[in-house]
């Protein structure tokens, strides 16, 4: 926030306003959100975007109650923040207001702030980063972003760059939004995610990779983890790599990725969907890792178990969307692998004795299931 101009204490300081500090998921991430106007306080709580029944039902609870005048219950501590916010002008003069939410902890931690009017309307986003892994995600932002203003997307829309900044160890990328305060991901796969998919892969399918340069890419970045990796690791890698192998037209990508496709980086906006957070975008993912991370995220939120949940994807891709036994394997298996070392690469720079990640786990037994007969479907 200092990058921003801003003064933060814990006490109130001279010229300081609160800013009212609400715990995000497992208290990993925080939400530093204005107590008043009452608008602006709803607003803020644009910046929260649960999938899950239970918050999603608190949430509209505590914009019902915001609206009334009462305070967050859930109101973990308060901190207080004085200076003008120098990146608020590119917004224009109705960014009075601010909330931020912190990310959460490690290399590609990011503050995210949401600029706001006095009538609680949102008038875009800026990112800022101070480690070198998250600067160069938001410079990937904001180049893939320049491309897509000239493919002319038709079927969503696209947040527009604003400011880009890098320097003084920091980097700071704004953008615009529809958002408002209604605005709520969908946390089911529509008719417009997949338009949105197909017009992404066709409007950019000439930078796309063949299906031999995708593996080579994979088993480089086997080569390039650190020897914590386990050798159990490295033999489930090589082996899912030599399955993929057999036929790797099936995991040619199809083009541009978003990389992140999730409900929370998606909502409807009137006929078109809005797509969001393009920070890990590039070609070098296997064909429908868009859409599979976005049927894994739906279907998490009702299979416990893990490889119940990644046979239910499977089943989606074959019985809902088309594909072949054969290429919902193939992909499912390229898109565990590609995760998986997108995951551990994150930690490859840590030293430890054995090299874990996010998920590790999870992913061990679904790649396994999938691979662990040594052939793919018929």
């Amino acid at each position: 926030m200092e990058v921003l101009g801003l003064h933060v204490t814990a006490t109130p300081h001279a010229g300081s306003g609160p800013l009212d500090v609400l715990p995000g998921r497992m208290q990993r991430r925080w939400y530093l959100v204005p107590p008043r106007p009452r608008a602006v306080r709803v607003a803020s709580l644009a910046l929260v975007q649960p999938l899950r029944t239970g918050p999603r039902i608190l949430k509209r609870f505590a914009a019902g109650a915001a609206r009334l005048g009462v305070p967050h219950l859930w109101r973990h501590a308060c901190v207080h923040v004085s200076g003008p916010n120098r990146i608020a002008p590119v917004f224009g003069p109705n960014a009075t207001h601010a909330a931020f939410l912190t990310g959460t902890a490690g290399p590609h931690r990011k503050l995210v702030v949401q600029f706001m009017g006095e009538h609680g309307g949102i008038g875009g986003y800026a990112k800022v980063a101070c480690k070198p892994a998250a600067q160069a995600l938001l410079a990937n932002e904001a180049s893939v972003l320049a491309e897509l203003r000239d493919v002319g997307l038709r079927s969503a829309v696209v947040p527009r760059r604003l400011l880009q900044e890098f320097g003084e160890g920091a980097a700071v990328l704004a953008t615009d939004t529809a958002r408002t305060q209604r605005s709520t991901c969908c946390a089911r796969l529509r008719p417009s995610h997949l338009a949105f998919l197909d017009e992404l892969a066709t409007r950019t399918a000439s930078r796309a990779p063949d299906g031999g340069a995708l593996l080579d890419g994979l088993r480089a970045k086997v080569r390039d983890l650190p020897q914590s990796l386990s050798a159990e690791w490295r033999h489930r890698f090589e082996h899912a790599l030599e399955l993929l192998a057999l036929a790797p037209e099936l995991v040619a990508p199809r083009g541009l990725a978003h990389g992140d496709f999730t409900p929370g980086n998606t909502f409807q906006h009137r006929d078109r969907l809005c797509v969001f957070d393009w920070e890990y975008a590039g070609y070098d993912y296997p064909a429908d890792f868009d859409l599979i991370r976005f049927v894994f995220t739906v279907q998490a939120l009702r299979h416990e178990a893990t490889v119940a949940c990644c046979r239910a994807v499977e089943s989606v891709l074959v019985r809902e969307l088309g594909r072949s036994a054969r290429a919902a394997r193939a992909r499912l298996i390229a898109y565990l692998c590609a995760q998986a070392l997108m995951l551990a690469g994150r930690r490859s720079g840590e030293k430890v004795a054995a090299l874990t990640w996010e998920g590790e786990q999870a992913t061990s037994l679904m790649l396994d299931a999938l691979s662990g007969q040594g052939r793919m479907p018929a």
